[in-house]
């Protein structure tokens, strides 16, 4: 996947987080993506999106941060 895909599978993820009420658990979104994105991948989209402070992970519940 190159850098431009990764950025439009964290712009997707943040976009099904907000049509879900800004929360979604891990496996929901593996549940949506799968096939056609690997978990692996989405993990790295999740953790990045962690780093960047786009969500917080309450528990196993990953939270859309809105600025």
């Amino acid at each position: 996947m190159n850098d431009f895909q990764y950025e439009n599978l964290i712009k997707a993820v943040e976009l099904c987080m907000k049509q879900n009420y800004c929360a979604l658990y891990f496996e929901d979104l593996v549940d949506k993506f799968c096939p056609e994105i690997s978990e692996e991948a989405l993990g790295v989209a999740v953790r990045t999106m962690d780093a960047r402070g786009q969500i917080s992970v309450d528990g196993i519940l990953l939270r859309l941060v809105i600025m």
